[in-house]
């Protein structure tokens, strides 16, 4: 199959052109980010929400390849050009950025260092660990941000340390899950049998309905307490999503409770909101959101987890078709759900002569050959259809759905698939090889899989008995198409 690596690298658009849109869209979104930031800022204050850094260092860890000489220049233009157009001189805006950068850079060679599965939260420690780089990459921006705040506007270095500090923190801490956690490439793969499960079971809206009810009492009712109102529906969103919604559903939050705090709509119960209110605010936000990212990062670990055990269990290891009893179980359930809807049929495939592939060329040989085998199934069948292998060479599968002309094509078109399979070998040598396949169709009295199956298995000896490389349907042997030939 095709990747989308593979079809950029034969489309008519270079490869370069495509890093240079992403580079541009880097410095774009950077840009955005700091525009943001920049108009939630109270008067006289830093920014209430500043998810520039938080962005940056998501989109970096995410794709690494971004983090270039030229993907880093385009982000440090993006942050100075906001400042500029926003009045600030050009000397600050190249202090303040310079800082932000360095947070940036501190936290993403640390992150790089992690394995992969820590990096995207799938392990019951990666919050912490990602706590900890936060941690150290707010104390590096806040370490030159606030000496550059105290030069260009007079601050006490003590108060524009502590001020940067917990703005960086609690924005890398509810924004950068959001990155982290967007699943990767083999997750839809790996994950199947459960997100089928959870697909039949229906997403419960409760979680979140309770959350936007916490979220309205926080501001009905107000007080220093009211920022831990949404913890109880966050842990319960926790328990019943995915990651990725968790951290969504978290940054939402958390951005939120922040504007709210620094523009007066969350009253906490003082007169005025002193320096002091704002970063104890910012503070708790940041800690009130590792529990439910921590319980959903756990949650996704035994996921992962059930997922490659139900992998392991349910597919054969070798061509990943189902395992015998894993195809029998499917098979008799999905009968049992389309016998009334359509014909059903089954199919038994034997591949020709495999142990003489085995004595002449070895078992190393036999395993590539299964594998070229399946994959030529796989490829050649719906995703509603079933396919498991049975033992040794052998193969069934079943298809619902299908007219008998359907299934002769079907038929027809694996074995011409398998012909023309050249497989390599070790030794440089290239191995053809054959199949003969058995059909038989279930009556609309029939009497289950295992008949079914019976049936099949004995269209499978005819077509072997009469040449191999062939097929044969049941009950009276005869060419499933218009007469296959062997060779």
């Amino acid at each position: 199959m095709q990747t989308f690596e593979n079809a950029i690298e034969q489309s008519a658009f270079p490869r370069s052109s495509f890093q240079l849109l992403w580079i541009v869209g880097l410095g774009l979104t950077v840009f955005a980010a700091c525009m943001l930031g920049i108009f939630s800022r109270p008067f006289g204050m830093l920014a209430s929400v500043w998810p520039a850094n938080a962005i940056l260092l998501g989109l970096l860890v995410r794709h690494p390849s971004l983090a270039s000489p030229a993907g880093w220049l385009s982000a440090a233009m993006a942050y100075v050009l906001a400042d500029l157009l926003t009045g600030s001189s050009f000397g600050a805006a190249i202090a303040l950025n310079a800082a932000n950068l360095l947070g940036v850079v501190v936290g993403y060679i640390l992150f790089m260092r992690l394995p992969k599965e820590h990096r995207h939260l799938r392990r019951p420690l990666a919050v912490l660990y990602m706590f900890s780089i936060s941690v150290l990459a707010g104390v590096g921006a806040s370490s030159l941000g606030s000496i550059a705040v105290t030069y260009y506007f007079g601050e006490p270095i003590s108060r524009a340390f502590v001020g940067w500090l917990t703005t960086e923190l609690v924005n890398y801490v509810v924004i950068l899950p959001v990155f982290l956690a967007m699943p990767l490439p083999g997750d839809r793969v790996q994950a199947a049998p459960v997100a089928k499960a959870t697909a039949a079971a229906g997403v419960n809206p409760w979680p979140i309905i309770s959350l936007v009810l916490s979220c309205v009492a926080a501001l009905l009712i107000g007080g220093p307490g009211a920022v831990a109102f949404p913890v109880p529906s966050l842990l319960w969103c926790a328990l019943d999503y995915r990651l990725f919604a968790v951290a969504v559903l978290m940054a939402i939050v958390g951005m939120l409770a922040q504007v709210a705090v620094a523009s007066g709509i969350l009253h906490l119960g003082v007169d005025r909101l002193a320096d002091a209110t704002l970063t104890s605010t910012r503070l708790g936000i940041t800690l009130l959101a590792l529990g439910p990212l921590t319980v959903a990062s756990i949650d996704a670990a035994r996921r992962n987890l059930i997922a490659r055990l139900s992998h392991a269990v349910d597919y054969d290891f070798l061509t990943q078709c189902l395992a015998r009893a894993t195809f029998m179980a499917r098979s008799s359930a999905l009968i049992e759900a389309e016998q009334r809807k359509g014909p059903i049929f089954a199919m038994m495939l034997d591949i020709d002569r495999f142990k003489a592939i085995n004595d002449t060329h070895g078992h190393a040989a036999g395993d590539r050959v299964l594998q070229a085998v399946a994959l030529t199934m796989r490829l050649a069948l719906r995703s509603d259809d079933l396919i498991g292998r049975l033992g040794g060479e052998e193969f069934a599968i079943l298809l619902v759905r299908q007219t008998p002309a359907d299934a002769a094509r079907v038929a027809e078109r694996i074995l011409t698939s398998v012909r023309a399979l050249s497989i390599d070998l070790e030794n440089g040598e290239k191995l053809l090889a054959t199949a003969s396949i058995g059909i038989a169709q279930l009556s609309p009295a029939g009497s289950g899989l295992e008949a079914l199956l019976s049936q099949a298995d004995k269209a499978l000896y005819a077509a072997k008995s009469d040449g191999r490389d062939r097929i044969r349907a049941f009950p009276n042997g005869i060419p499933a198409t218009g007469g296959t030939t062997g060779r």
